[in-house]
C-alpha cells in the first residue's frame, strides 16, 4: 500500500494502490467518469447503457496484482470513500483489446488510462495528487515518459499543462468514435510529460 500524506491542505485524503476493499468504490468513480456525456459511435450509443460489471472489473484486477499496483485510489479517511482514481498501464501488463484502442503503451512509458475525481472533490487538489502518485509509480518502473489522452474541451487539460504535460498530437476520428463529444466538441489530443 502506498500512502501519500505530503499535502497538508488535504490531509484527510490519502492515495493508495487498489486493493479488493476499494474495488466497488473505484469501479463507481471510473464508471461515473466513463458514463458521463460519453458514448460509442460518435456519441450515439451512450456508455451509461453498458456499464462495466462488478465481475468484469474484479476479473481484471484479481488476475493481476501488477494491474492493482498501477491503479491509484484517492480515499477520504473520514469515511473511507473513494473520491478519485488514476488507472495506469504499461506495455508489459495484461490488457483487454478495448483498452488498447486509444493507446497501446510502449516499453519506456507509463500511460495514464483514466484520471477521474468525483464532482465534490474537484478543485481540491485530488487530481494533482493522483498525478504525482502516477509519476512516482512511473519512476519506480524506470519509465522515461508519461502519456495521456484528453478530449477536446476537457477542463482537466489545464491541470495537465500546469504539471508539465505538452500536446504531442491531436486526433479526431478515434476519440470522437469512442467517446463522442463529452465536452461539446469532437476530437482530442495526446499529451506527454518527460520524466527526468
Amino acid at each position: 500500500m502506498v500512502r501519500d500524506d505530503k499535502d497538508d491542505s488535504n490531509s484527510e485524503v490519502v492515495i493508495e494502490t487498489l486493493t479488493p476493499e476499494y474495488f466497488d468504490g473505484a469501479r463507481a468513480v471510473e464508471s461515473g467518469f466513463v458514463q458521463t456525456r460519453k458514448g460509442f459511435c460518435f456519441g450515439l450509443c451512450p456508455y451509461r447503457f453498458c456499464p462495466v460489471s462488478k465481475s468484469e472489473f474484479e476479473q481484471i484486477y484479481r488476475q493481476s496484482a501488477d494491474r492493482c499496483s498501477t491503479y491509484g485510489v484517492a480515499v477520504r479517511q473520514t469515511d473511507q470513500l473513494v473520491i478519485g482514481i488514476c488507472k495506469l498501464r504499461t506495455a508489459s501488463q495484461p490488457s483487454k483489446w478495448k483498452e488498447d484502442l486509444l493507446h497501446d503503451p510502449s516499453s519506456n512509458e507509463m500511460y495514464v488510462d483514466t484520471l477521474a475525481v468525483t464532482a465534490e472533490a474537484r478543485g481540491k487538489g485530488v487530481g494533482a495528487r493522483l498525478l504525482n502518485w502516477a509519476e512516482e509509480e512511473a519512476r519506480e518502473r524506470k519509465a522515461t515518459r508519461m502519456i495521456l489522452g484528453v478530449s477536446t474541451g476537457n477542463p482537466a487539460r489545464r491541470l495537465y499543462e500546469r504539471v508539465g504535460y505538452v500536446e504531442t498530437e491531436s486526433a479526431c476520428f478515434w476519440p470522437s468514435c469512442l467517446l463522442g463529444r463529452p465536452n461539446g466538441s469532437f476530437g482530442g489530443a495526446m499529451m506527454e510529460k518527460k520524466l527526468t
